[in-house]
């Protein structure tokens, strides 16, 4: 009799297997999660936020919940991690905003030209800025664990010192947002759109003479190689997002969910990634001095002239977003409004 119910249990069990029936999950077994990342797998992202990230939900599930991480683009382009989540191709992943141009409009908000003046802070006031529910809308369709932003934008060339906007002149500059290209059309320049990942090559080969880009990732994507002057502008920069495919979502267990939603939101935003993020930038800084490049950071004077020439991309934005039907105004008085609150005067 045993033996007639074990074989009619494993035989439940194996055609459920080949039919795609779920079998629902006990208590003891692992759930096992996909984790995009499309930077390669030494990068800061990876090894500084998503690898201790996903150890610490492991951790505070005893082992119930398992997310790999597939680093290198291996489940889908940089600008098909929004995508491939909401499908469930990958069952959670990161992407940059503005490799989707048009599709969180609002947030955009963030990339205004010196927005934010640490990433410590600029992770605050988007993640506060979607907590107020203004950016609902624009992440429906999965489910959002945290919002942020990196490192403000400097400048690196390759031949050149760049100190001013007039030093752009006559040069290819790479940009990472369509407001930064707006902006650079605005001086006069000659903007250059590609993905993260061509940049090397495009150095290397004189394709572009300039990047407008963060020095974290300068260093993550080895394009220090590539170039030996860098100008400290931050800039503000694009912004990134965390989200999770809604289906896996609903199918997790509430205590995991609740685990979930406590290492997320601002803890992961800020406390995990800001904070690394402005301590790790200064370590780049020195390490790119150390080896003979040269970095140099703007005067106040200079600076001013690069905040007074970037002024004009505020009303162009509340305009745009109030062409489409959007609260440009008010989310950008909040953005205003917090930036107040948690920077003082910077």
């Amino acid at each position: 009799m045993k033996k007639r119910v074990l074989w009619t249990v494993t035989a439940i069990f194996l055609v459920s297997l080949v039919l795609g029936i779920s079998v629902p999950a006990t208590a003891q077994q692992t759930i096992n999660l996909r984790l995009s990342s499309f930077v390669p797998p030494k990068h800061f992202m990876n090894a500084a936020i998503l690898e201790p990230w996903a150890k610490a939900i492991e951790t505070r599930t005893n082992g119930k919940l398992k997310i790999r991480i597939y680093a290198g683009a291996a489940l889908g382009k940089p600008q098909d991690q929004y995508d491939i989540t909401v499908r469930g191709a990958a069952d959670i992943a990161w992407g940059v905003g503005a490799y989707n141009p048009g599709r969180f409009p609002l947030t955009s908000v963030m990339e205004l030209p010196f927005m934010y003046p640490s990433a410590e802070v600029g992770c605050r006031m988007l993640q506060r800025i979607y907590d107020g529910g203004h950016l609902n809308a624009e992440y429906k369709d999965v489910k959002l664990l945290a919002l942020g932003m990196p490192p403000g934008l400097d400048v690196h060339s390759k031949n050149k010192l760049i100190k001013s906007i007039d030093d752009l002149t006559g040069m290819k500059v790479r940009v990472n947002s369509a407001l930064m290209g707006n902006l650079m059309k605005s001086w006069g320049k000659a903007p250059v759109a590609m993905p993260a990942t061509e940049i090397y090559l495009a150095l290397d080969r004189g394709v572009i003479d300039v990047i407008f880009l963060d020095s974290l990732t300068l260093m993550g994507m080895r394009l220090s190689e590539v170039t030996k002057f860098h100008t400290i502008l931050g800039m503000s920069n694009t912004n990134f997002w965390f989200a999770m495919n809604k289906n896996t979502w609903n199918k997790l267990p509430k205590d995991v969910q609740q685990v979930v939603e406590e290492l997320s939101g601002e803890h992961l935003s800020v406390d995990i990634h800001g904070k690394a993020a402005d301590k790790a930038l200064a370590g780049v800084l020195k390490k790119l001095a150390s080896v003979g490049h040269t970095v140099y950071r703007l005067s106040p004077q200079e600076l001013e002239m690069w905040k007074k020439a970037s002024k004009p991309a505020y009303d162009e934005w509340v305009k745009a977003m109030e062409k489409k039907g959007l609260p440009g105004k008010k989310v950008l008085d909040e953005a205003l409004r917090l930036r107040k609150e948690l920077a003082g005067g910077q």
